[in-house]
């Protein structure tokens, strides 16, 4: 999972979308070149969604990775791993979460604000730590501070990413293994309009942006 993060460089998020609008961004997702998506779990109806994801992703036999963020709970975490999510992503830093992901061999990605509550999240076994949220705590001066002293940090901002090239570099330059980006590729406004066309352009897009701030 790590390999497929840091050469994607960017983890697309959305969030309570309706099961056909899942299919449309799952197919255009993969179509476009995209490995790995986040469904944040933050509806009523966010299981039954998730669990008809993974079923229109094996049927189609999409070649695309699907990590559940927002899991908050132990229950929730063992729910979207028997439905068939490939990686758990928090807000937070949870050893019971962590503990189970790690026993059943299922990736885990907790979220942290300080340098102190990355270091815990390592000490519990997670190798990429999520940066939430990420503008709020000082952005990617912060991230250049907290690897000052320990450079090996494999780190996911999340929260104030944008589409611009230049704000997508800021985080690059300072050595984050990807960034998690979400309303700013997906509005609301957006997701209630969504079609095919629209969902693989605003994909071939952001592949685009991310191409540039490799050069």
């Amino acid at each position: 999972m790590y390999n497929i993060l840091k050469a994607q460089r960017v983890l697309p998020l959305v969030t309570q979308i309706s099961i056909k609008t899942a299919e449309i961004i799952l197919k255009s997702a993969s179509d476009s070149g995209i490995k790995i998506i986040e469904f944040a779990a933050r509806a009523d109806d966010a299981k039954e969604v998730f669990a008809q994801m993974v079923n229109f992703r094996n049927t189609n036999n999409l070649d695309i990775k699907l990590a559940v963020g927002s899991v908050l709970t132990l229950n929730d975490a063992e729910t979207y791993h028997k439905l068939g999510a490939d990686c758990i992503i928090c807000p937070h830093t949870d050893l019971e979460i962590g503990d189970y992901c790690l026993k059943n061999n299922l990736y885990w990605i907790p979220g942290a604000a300080t340098l102190n509550e990355v270091l815990h999240a390592n000490k519990l076994g997670a190798e990429i730590v999520k940066l939430f949220p990420a503008d709020k705590i000082g952005g990617p001066d912060y991230v250049k501070a907290i690897k000052a002293p320990f450079p090996n940090l494999k780190l996911m901002p999340t929260g104030g990413v944008t589409l611009e090239e230049s704000n997508l570099k800021s985080w690059f330059k300072v050595g984050v293994v990807c960034v998690g980006i979400g309303s700013h590729l997906f509005s609301k406004e957006m997701l209630s309009q969504l079609d095919y066309n629209k969902s693989f352009e605003a994909f071939k897009n952001l592949i685009a942006i991310v191409d540039k701030t490799r050069k």
